[in-house]
């Protein structure tokens, strides 16, 4: 009988055993984690950005909380490239995440590039012919810089496109540049093609003391 009764104790230690284990499962699957929207997305420099998100869904199907980080910090008014990654955690402490890259851009950054330039007078029977270098500004939408305008070196005046890239403004400068080295004020406006591409200026240049004012037409063909 006491044999009988030791058999039976172990049976149900056993059977309390094997049901302790089966209880102990515990999830190690991560939170499904899903973009709304596109993974890789363009906006303009300086225009509202608004992100649409993501959704994170757990294992059981629990809809979760997601988190979201930029690095580095959103700037739609800095031009470069931006990671948002969207994470969420279930009660198990699983992690998903995914990400989405925002590149915020200049508009007019097609027109980067290497240029081959001439100057030639208007108020005057200069020429001058050089390879031009222009950037597209990293702070405002739709604004070049020039790298040696009217053939002077040092000389790096900015110029804005209208929205369409047809038209070309050079708001008032003044630019310590040229060899030798003076203030030299430039003012223009004038005509951007994109087949070729070609940018035409027609300026003004006010420098020299005493002060004298000459007109000039600069073009830009890219290379």
């Amino acid at each position: 009988m006491k044999k009988i009764a030791l058999v039976f104790a172990s049976i149900v230690l056993v059977a309390g055993t094997i049901t302790f284990t089966g209880c102990d499962k515990t999830n190690t699957v991560a939170p499904t984690v899903v973009l709304i929207g596109d993974a890789s997305v363009t906006t303009p420099l300086n225009a509202a950005y608004t992100d649409p998100g993501a959704t994170a869904t757990a294992e059981d199907g629990t809809i979760l909380t997601v988190t979201t980080t930029c690095v580095p910090a959103f700037n739609k008014d800095i031009a470069g490239t931006y990671v948002y990654t969207y994470s969420a955690t279930d009660v198990d402490g699983n992690t998903g995440d995914i990400d989405r890259t925002v590149i915020v851009a200049n508009d007019a950054r097609y027109y980067e590039g290497s240029y081959a330039a001439t100057d030639d007078g208007i108020s005057g029977t200069w020429h001058f012919a050089w390879t031009e270098t222009i950037t597209a500004s990293t702070t405002v939408n739709n604004r070049i810089v020039f790298s040696r305008f009217a053939y002077y070196t040092g000389c790096n005046p900015y110029a804005d496109m209208n929205a369409a890239h047809t038209t070309i403004n050079m708001p008032q400068q003044s630019i310590n540049c040229g060899s030798p080295a003076e203030m030299r004020t430039f003012t223009g406006s004038g005509t951007v093609t994109t087949t070729p591409m070609v940018i035409t200026v027609n300026l003004t240049e006010v420098s020299g003391s005493p002060a004298q004012t000459y007109t000039g037409i600069d073009v830009f063909t890219k290379n």
